[in-house]
């Protein structure tokens, strides 16, 4: 087995990553609103903190002394081992691992300092010791049965857990001064078995005010939150801690936690996790900044986010240059939409270039080829011809709009792509990145939907991330003629989403927020109209699947077709075809002149179908590949055959 000196190392040998910031860790179980450096994987969209990727690839820990602990790194569709051993919590992406014992602990748990004797207890007169073993006990003080680690004592031959070795017979809250609190080891019938403070689940041993009905856990007993709050961003006087308030927080607007710090003086409160919120933003769902505001101005409000009403007389986030744009305070620090960086203070400087240049009416000169000067052309008898393919996304220009060279007849793009801007920020990776034109015999796979092309390519700045121009231009919100009542938002995800067009599972995608509809990058960019042999007269349109109990076949294959799902059909035949056999997956490929290529791209003149060497099939796409190896029909069968 290869030896790695660093996590980071061995995160590299399973997919490519790149440096980012601003997304839940999947290798720890910090919350989502732990923000931090770190690292991303291009393909399964998995996101690692800077700090985790730092971790020792070996360990010894007190909790399993016998033998070392091994970084363990579980890939998207791979069964992880269970929970972790210490905090019985679900085991992340990224953990430590005995081979041997098949023992399992996550990277907070290996982290924190052991406390191997609890010294001067207030539950047992003679101090109590770690046991390094999971072994069965019952707590002497809770009754609760477990199998983790108890804290003992070797005189009594009596077993604790941790936080019940440590209480105390009851305490003087800071947040409850009115009455001590009591520990309590079962939760009382009354109450909501949730900690006042930070509304956690109540375990085995708490603190409870009987008269007020008042809980809390042992974190919030040990680790109680100040009282006095001063030179704050939010507030200009100082905020004093008031607990067990009803009231509705005047920075985001929401009444969910009755534990508010009050300006008496402002009448103004506001929740402990909106004192810090950054000023300035930029989210992806919207092109600008945007900046907090205390209020609103009176009107109807709507989120750009969560499409609810906005209350304009509480804190929000607007836009500058959008006065009709605003969002919720949690919506927009939200995972996913914020990146977690405070732009307050920080330049806008970086700005979308252009990658042409308007030289009249109808002419302009574009950067890759700076030679000659375009002319538009709305329409040409030759368009039909499918040996028009677009420089930038190989696609025939069929009945759109396109730039031709006014010198040469072998430049032509299609007018919206060559209107594409020349450096973008991207909407999936969030990344800028920077177009480049690509010569036709250099092939490079899409970070995106992982299909082959030689077209133009957007590259970021780290070099990381390579995607073609219909990827590289998607934008967010994304509008798409399938789902037309609502917007559709980028999606990581750890599980498997399943795409409405084709039934794949993929990780990253476009989702509705209101309903269940998914579609994944692959499908977001397929062709609305194209051409084939099977019909030379008519364009083949691309339908979003029907409700139907009539069967439909395949004209190509002519094999059965699910209609629930997307096909291309010819409105004036009638006849119906599967996406796959009507395009294949080398569409995006141009045919080469070169025959020193490996990888060379044949036009299928269907006169002679050649065998393909790795499906012993004979290809019935519009191209093949002619390799050293011999003919092969798709990209699909070259992966199968390597």
């Amino acid at each position: 087995m290869h030896e790695f000196e660093t996590t980071l190392d061995l995160l590299k040998s399973i997919d490519h990553i790149y440096p980012t910031v601003g997304l839940k860790c999947d290798g720890c179980n910090l919350g989502q609103n732990y923000y931090s450096d770190g690292y991303r994987f291009i393909r399964s969209g998995l996101f690692f903190h800077k700090e985790c990727t730092s971790s020792n690839m070996k360990i010894c820990n007190v909790y399993h002394p016998q033998h070392s602990l091994h970084v363990k790194v579980v890939s998207e569709n791979e069964n992880k081992d269970g929970q972790c051993r210490i905090c019985r919590g679900n085991l992340p992406k990224l953990y430590y691992y005995c081979l041997i014992c098949n023992f399992a602990i996550d990277l907070i748990c290996a982290k924190k300092e052991v406390k191997m004797k609890i010294e001067g207890s207030k539950t047992h007169t003679h101090p109590l010791s770690l046991v390094p073993k999971m072994i069965i006990f019952t707590c002497h003080l809770c009754g609760l049965p477990d199998d983790r680690f108890p804290y003992a004592c070797n005189l009594c031959d009596l077993n604790f857990h941790k936080d019940c070795g440590e209480s105390t017979h009851e305490i003087n809250y800071s947040c409850h001064p009115k009455h001590f609190l009591k520990r309590l080891t079962q939760v009382p019938s009354y109450t909501d078995g949730k900690c006042c403070m930070c509304g956690n689940k109540l375990h085995n041993v708490f603190y409870h005010c009987s008269i007020c009905n008042f809980s809390v856990d042992v974190d919030c007993a040990r680790n109680p939150p100040p009282f006095t709050l001063l030179n704050l961003k939010v507030h200009e006087h100082s905020l004093n801690l008031m607990p067990q308030r009803n009231f509705v927080c005047n920075a985001c607007g929401m009444d969910d936690d009755p534990n508010p710090y009050v300006c008496s003086q402002c009448n103004f409160m506001v929740h402990r996790n909106c004192i810090d919120i950054p000023r300035v933003i930029k989210v992806n769902r919207h092109a600008h900044r945007i900046f907090y505001n205390y209020c609103l101005d009176a009107g109807d409000w709507k989120c750009g986010v969560c499409h609810k009403e906005i209350n304009w007389t509480c804190g929000a986030y607007s836009c500058s240059a959008c006065h009709d744009f605003s969002i919720h305070l949690r919506c927009a620090t939200r995972f996913g939409i914020w990146d977690g960086i405070d732009l307050e203070g920080i330049s806008e400087n970086t700005l979308e270039i252009k990658s042409y240049e308007v030289i009249e009416a109808g002419v302009i000169k574009h950067f890759s080829h700076e030679d000659h000067t375009l002319k538009l052309k709305e329409e040409n008898d030759e368009a039909n011809d499918l040996c028009m393919l677009c420089k930038a996304c190989i696609y025939p220009i069929l009945s759109s709009p396109f730039y031709s060279c006014m010198e040469c007849n072998d430049f032509i793009i299609h007018q919206k792509c060559a209107y594409l801007p020349k450096r973008k920020k991207d909407s999936l990776y969030k990344m800028w990145i920077t177009l480049n034109k690509t010569y036709e015999d250099e092939e490079r796979i899409c970070g995106a939907c992982h299909i082959i092309s030689n077209g133009f390519k957007y590259i970021s700045d780290n070099g990381l991330i390579t995607m073609d121009v219909r990827c590289g231009s998607i934008p967010e919100p994304f509008i798409h003629e399938s789902h037309p009542l609502h917007s559709l938002y980028i999606n990581y995800s750890t599980e498997d989403k399943i795409c409405i067009a084709c039934g794949d599972k993929k990780t990253m995608v476009l989702i509705c927020e209101e309903c269940e509809f998914v579609l994944d990058i692959k499908c977001s960019t397929l062709p609305k109209l194209v051409k084939h042999q099977n019909d030379k007269e008519h364009f083949l349109s691309l339908c979003y699947g029907e409700k139907t109990k009539e069967q439909y076949w395949c004209e190509i294959c002519e094999e059965k077709l699910n209609p629930e799902k997307w096909f291309y059909s010819c409105n004036h035949c009638g006849t119906t075809f599967h996406i796959k056999c009507t395009i294949g997956d080398l569409i995006w490929i141009k045919p080469q002149k070169k025959d020193d290529s490996y990888i060379h791209l044949t036009l299928n003149n269907r006169l002679t179908r050649p065998i393909c060497v790795s499906c012993h099939s004979r290809c019935q796409f519009e191209s093949f590949l002619n390799l050293y190896e011999g003919i092969m029909c798709s990209i699909e069968c070259l992966h199968k055959y390597v």
